[in-house]
């Protein structure tokens, strides 16, 4: 018998406030059997419902089906992470000659955004249509410490190809920002809670990593992929490392290859047993890999929907952003946002079926 499909979770679950601001969990739906569940706390995905080879539905995110699990669970589980993605090297830069100091949240360093970060925010959050949700968080420097006040738009929204779309608007309120933005969802082609992912496939169009130290803070140089243990370029196991006795340990950040405007394809991902497949295409330059080796380690359990353990490999990490560690790298490219010079950026998840 084909197995229940998954149930939608439960918009009451969700209803609470953080920060006392009002939570609440938001539901799209492209009217094919694609579904997507959205809590405004931290713009999180929670939940995403596609069909597979056989055309049963199916959960291919991780997440938390109540706020309680979402506060106390990992703050990057399916979040939308902003100002500042990745690690910022011991959580300083200097910028037009002024040194700016930001709350260290990861050791010595800033990490995606810090302890004020959006994945830790209620956004303000408005659906006109069951497609759609859009969302709006202000960062401001009394928050998270970095220069600048700066409005974040997003939009998520589904498409009849099972597509879900993730496009964002950075506005200088006042003063110049440094501004990188990233997806989080931890993905699953197989299902969460039923396998690791050391049977899904994974090609990346990157010929080159950024380096990074023995803290994974990128240190500005660009490494070939020409030989490298990492390289993605043509698909391959996950479960199986370079001389075929471990798992692919991928935390990177790979330089997205092709032009520099418009949206690229920045990686494949396939799953046999589903039959499901992963596009990720984005306007970013970057993409980190994260097979999530380090999920489920902290001293306490990680429970996802339906009582799930959260463990090592459970999901895989696909997070287009801007360069990590840039305002310390004069040799990376830095993104920034002012007055009269918006941001704008787009990522689309595209799920599928193998042929």
């Amino acid at each position: 018998m084909p197995a229940s499909p998954p149930a939608t979770l439960d918009p009451t679950r969700f209803a609470g406030q953080v920060n006392d601001r009002p939570t609440a969990l938001y539901q799209l739906r492209n009217g094919r059997g694609m579904s997507v569940a959205v809590s405004n706390l931290g713009a999180k995905v929670l939940q995403i419902i596609v069909p597979d080879r056989h055309g049963e539905p199916g959960d291919v995110a991780l997440g938390y089906d109540n706020l309680a699990s979402v506060i106390a669970g990992s703050p990057s589980m399916g979040a939308f992470i902003g100002r500042f993605a990745g690690r910022i090297a011991q959580a300083r830069f200097t910028m037009d000659g002024v040194e700016h100091l930001l709350p260290a949240n990861g050791g010595a360093h800033c990490v995606h955004g810090g302890p004020g970060g959006s994945r830790h925010q209620v956004f303000n959050a408005e659906q006109a249509d069951e497609r759609s949700l859009h969302l709006h968080h202000r960062f401001s420097p009394d928050t998270d410490g970095f220069p600048g006040t700066l409005d974040l738009h997003l939009t998520y929204r589904v498409d009849d190809d099972h597509t879900l779309v993730i496009e964002h608007e950075a506005v200088a309120v006042e003063g110049t920002s440094v501004a990188s933005f990233a997806p989080h969802g931890y993905f699953n082609l197989e299902g969460p809670g039923h396998t690791t992912i050391d049977e899904h496939v994974l090609s990346v169009n990157a010929d080159a990593v950024l380096e990074a130290d023995d803290d994974n803070v990128v240190t500005g140089a660009r490494v070939s992929l020409d030989g490298h243990s990492l390289d993605l370029r043509q698909p391959r196991l996950l479960g199986t490392g370079e001389i075929g006795n471990g798992p692919l340990v991928i935390d990177h950040a790979y330089m997205v290859s092709g032009p520099t405007s418009g949206e690229r394809l920045c990686a494949v991902v396939s799953a046999a047993r589903s039959g499901r497949t992963l596009e990720v295409w984005s306007t970013e330059p970057v993409l980190q890999v994260y097979t999530a080796d380090a999920l489920g380690r902290g001293t306490q359990p990680d429970h996802g929907k339906s009582g799930v353990a959260h463990r090592p490999r459970a999901g895989l990490c696909l997070e287009p952003q801007q360069f990590p560690n840039a305002p310390n790298c004069p040799g990376l490219p830095l993104n920034t946002v002012a007055p009269g010079r918006p941001f704008t950026g787009r990522t689309r998840y595209r799920f599928g079926l193998m042929v």
